[in-house]
């Protein structure tokens, strides 16, 4: 009875996530960047070249018609979402950081985003998995340790995810590497 019971619930999780990978074909655009750039410590802010990267992001994405905006439970994604959010009066929602893109997924259907433009900060270890998560089947690269200055950018188009990658804001200094085994940079 317990084997019958996961195997439904996991049925349910696969059918719900093809569903809203479908509902996200109708016009939505996402746009997904990493937070600027932080201060060393556990839960650290922005530096002043953060600071100064969330106010170029305001400036990149401020036409685009954002409606809502989703962060972690990290100050410097919040932080990174500060200034579009007080210029624009836009509504920030929180999702959870981790390494599976479930939980904006869900946050999505939640507020009724498909079919929206919508701005996502993450980290350099959960951008590229929520990309693919997205139902992008390109490959992406590892974001480095010390990149900042990437938007991509994913649009819905005849049932396909298509994505395209920017760049925006000074460049950050020279990359010394790909995060692969740091957690939630």
């Amino acid at each position: 009875m317990k084997l019958y019971s996961i195997l439904v619930i996991v049925f349910l999780m696969h059918c719900s996530a093809r569903a809203q990978n479908r509902a996200l074909a109708n016009g939505t655009v996402i746009y997904l960047v990493r937070h600027g750039e932080k201060e060393s410590g556990n839960d650290p802010v922005l530096t002043t070249a953060g600071k100064q990267r969330a106010g170029d992001l305001l400036k990149v994405v401020k036409s685009k018609k954002v409606q809502h905006i989703y962060v972690t439970q990290f100050r410097r994604t919040q932080m990174t979402a500060d200034s579009m959010r007080i210029q624009q009066n836009i509504d920030t929602v929180q999702y959870l950081a981790d390494t599976t893109g479930i939980s904006l997924l869900e946050k999505m259907a939640a507020h009724n985003d498909f079919g929206k433009t919508i701005l996502v900060i993450g980290h350099s270890n959960t951008i590229p998995i929520l990309i693919k998560k997205l139902g992008v089947t390109q490959p992406v690269k590892p974001i480095a340790d010390n990149e900042f200055d990437n938007l991509f950018v994913v649009k819905y188009r005849k049932g396909k995810a298509q994505l395209s990658t920017l760049k925006y804001g000074t460049k950050p200094a020279k990359a010394t590497g790909i995060n692969t085994m740091q957690p939630l940079q």
